[in-house]
């Protein structure tokens, strides 16, 4: 049960991502004009497989920093996964020390998919971001998008403190490192928790992330906006693309790529492709939402929901499984 809700945490994630990465900087009316009336409707091969962002790259630097076997903190093996990806997108960065990555050494992992601009101003810096020692001012969707798997396990502690100092290792702001908080801390909950609805779920996440980081000036706004978002999905709203777009933002920012993926995951809590569809169809950060929204609902599915049709046709699969296999055997130790 385990291993199948962390499968589909990280394959649905990569197929928001790879769905909403050929539309990302366009506009929902170009995206209409190219694809139709209800927009872009099915997962797209470039060449001969669907490809995946940044996105997914950065989520699986993370997998596989938690799973080196070292002493070192988790958001500090983190940190070291995070510039062997950096040197994957051509940067010059310098490790500290020798640091293994299987990862590194796939031809398609070293291919740029838009990397996020913040990330790479920060891990090339020579300076490790924290939460108490903010490295920027940024709230981008870059910290976000790519903590799902802090919430695989809580070997490491408290997943919705860790999600938080993975993100705010490049992204400052605490509407930076909130929202990757929460998200690490719905997906363990949607792992291990009992059954119960979604909705619950997040409710219960959003108060234990009031809890931890009340103290921020940003918590408030926060938690207004998921509220809205949950809201939102059981309101009789226009299409969704513009209950998205007036309502929830266009998901450049942590919080707002959050709230769109919570909003679509309850809208539409018992299909991952129509949700997904939901996700990457407005004018914002398609795949960071959608890549998102497939985090949350892949691991409260598990496999069972996932396209396979889609999976067929997405790139690096065995990569994503290596990972989920490795991220298995620190579990299983535990």
């Amino acid at each position: 049960m385990i291993q199948d809700k962390i499968s589909g945490c990280v394959f649905a994630g990569a197929l928001g991502d790879a769905l909403g990465y050929v539309v990302e900087f366009d506009l929902y009316s170009s995206i209409k004009n190219k694809y139709g009336k209800d927009g872009i409707q099915d997962l797209l091969r470039t060449g001969e497989e669907a490809i995946i962002s940044d996105d997914t790259q950065m989520t699986l630097f993370t997998m596989e920093g938690m799973s080196v076997e070292t002493e070192d903190e988790v958001e500090e093996k983190i940190y070291l996964s995070y510039l062997k990806w950096a040197q994957t997108q051509g940067m010059s960065v310098k490790l500290p020390c020798d640091w293994p990555s299987r990862l590194a050494v796939v031809p398609k992992m070293n291919c740029r998919r838009a990397p996020g601009n913040t990330c790479l101003y920060a891990l090339t810096s020579g300076k490790m971001g924290t939460i108490q020692e903010p490295i920027n001012h940024s709230k981008g969707c870059g910290g976000v998008m790519r903590t799902a798997p802090l919430g695989f396990t809580d070997a490491y502690g408290l997943p919705l403190l860790n999600g938080a100092k993975a993100a705010a290792i490049t992204h400052g702001h605490p509407l930076g490192w909130i929202p990757a908080g929460m998200l690490s801390d719905i997906v363990f909950k949607c792992i291990y928790g009992e059954k119960k609805p979604l909705k619950l779920i997040i409710e219960e996440s959003l108060a234990d992330t009031k809890n931890q980081f009340g103290e921020s000036e940003s918590m408030a706004y926060f938690e207004r906006l998921i509220k809205k978002a949950i809201a939102l999905s059981e309101a009789a709203c226009e299409e969704d693309a513009s209950t998205i777009e007036k309502e929830l933002g266009g998901g450049w920012v942590g919080e707002e790529a959050l709230a769109i993926a919570i909003y679509c995951c309850l809208k539409y809590p018992d299909d991952i492709r129509k949700m997904l569809i939901a996700a990457v169809n407005h004018s914002g950060d398609s795949d960071s939402t959608g890549a998102v929204a497939g985090n949350i609902l892949g691991a409260y599915l598990g496999m069972d929901a996932i396209p396979k049709d889609w999976l067929d046709r997405l790139e690096l699969v065995d990569v994503m499984q290596e990972q989920i296999d490795a991220m298995m055997k620190i579990i299983q130790r535990e």
